[in-house]
């Protein structure tokens, strides 16, 4: 063989092997090794905390900022299937026949309601006591006893107190009655006329006290059947009925039953069946309600979004995201990006390497 021809193809040879495996060499050490050895270390692995930091900064800062979030979210149609959504849950949620809060909640939630409701009675019963022992409670009802001395003084008691109510109101009225008889026996700084009609009352037993009791409330109320309010009033005078409203409210029974009412109204609830909310509405409530809260939901998802994306500090989980990988996971996510472009590195090395030899292969000839 010739030896210009030889000295060519050799120099053409090492330098293409020498740029080839240069390149290669270069594209493995980006990875490896993963671990140092022999003062050896990869580059991705060796500063693999601030790529994780860079990344981090780069997705928090430059990525996912407030404005493109909500800039991407309306291209991407999210708000018309936001306002399709809440439009079908609005409907669904007036229009589906529900059962009671008991059929509805879990037992765990159930429990804890029950006993809120339960606490609701003491509650009211506070806030009732407070209210009536107020000047402005008596105020009140001496304005009510007015109006209805002025408004309703033609109508005739029959007229408001029905044989039907007014047997409720003498069984009611009964039952205070005994139960405030029994309670006050208790005191010991009673009259000795007091305690003998306690000594008959007793006798003659609390059942038939009580029905004394109603069956004479029942006829009293029936013979002023006829009579009307207001002479009912002028009869006992606005002061006198003021005053004894005014008492009755304030007295320690009426807190009581207060806070008897509202506690069984309140766990009364619990297994009251809901039905369907919309009924109450007018037809077209669901499709009103869904254009009304959609901008406003919108409106609140923007002031919103810039607060939650700060306290979110995308930077932060992203970096420890990044942290968490192996470097084996990391390598193979930036091959699958980049595999193409290091095949061409090193094959550019190849071409490199054989134009160097050429090259050198050249001035040598020259020299």
């Amino acid at each position: 063989m010739n030896p210009t021809l030889q000295g060519f193809l050799i120099n053409v040879l090492v330098g293409t092997v020498a740029g080839g495996v240069t390149n290669a060499v270069a594209v493995w050490m980006l990875f490896h090794p993963y671990e140092q050895r022999f003062l050896l270390h990869g580059a991705i692995p060796k500063n693999k905390a601030r790529l994780a930091k860079s990344i981090g900064r780069t997705v928090g800062e430059k990525l996912l900022t407030p404005a493109d979030l909500l800039e991407e979210l309306s291209r991407a149609g999210f708000r018309e299937t936001l306002d399709a959504k809440l439009a079908e849950f609005i409907g669904a949620a007036l229009e589906t026949e529900r059962g009671s809060l008991r059929s509805l909640l879990p037992v765990t939630v159930l429990d804890e309601v029950e006993k809120a409701l339960v606490e609701l009675g003491p509650m009211v019963a506070t806030n009732v006591a407070h209210y009536t022992a107020t000047p402005g409670f008596e105020a009140r009802v001496r304005v009510a006893v007015s109006r209805l001395r002025t408004e309703a003084g033609d109508m005739t008691v029959g007229q408001v107190l029905t044989a039907e109510r007014r047997a409720e109101l003498s069984a009611k009225a009964a039952t205070i009655a005994t139960e405030m008889i029994e309670e006050s026996r208790n005191d010991g700084a009673r009259s000795a006329a007091a305690r003998i009609g306690d000594m008959l009352l007793r006798m003659a037993g609390t059942e038939r006290t009580r029905g004394f009791l109603e069956r004479t409330v029942n006829d009293a109320l029936g013979r002023a059947e006829h009579r009307r309010w207001s002479d009912v009033i002028d009869a006992l005078g606005e002061e006198a009925v003021v005053k004894w409203v005014v008492e009755a409210a304030r007295s320690p029974r009426a807190v009581a039953l207060a806070a008897e009412a509202a506690t069984a109204g309140a766990v009364s609830l619990v297994d009251r069946p809901i039905g369907r909310p919309g009924r109450f509405l007018p037809g077209d409530a669901a499709t009103r309600l869904a254009a009304a809260a959609g901008p406003a939901l919108w409106q609140w998802m923007e002031s919103q979004l810039p607060r939650l994306v700060e306290q979110l500090d995308i930077q932060a989980m992203v970096e420890r995201k990044v942290l968490g990988f192996s470097t084996a996971r990391i390598e193979e996510i930036i091959r699958n990006v980049t595999e193409k472009e290091l095949r061409l590195i090193v094959r550019l090395g190849y071409v490199l390497g054989a134009v160097i030899g050429m090259i050198t292969f050249a001035v040598g000839q020259l020299l």
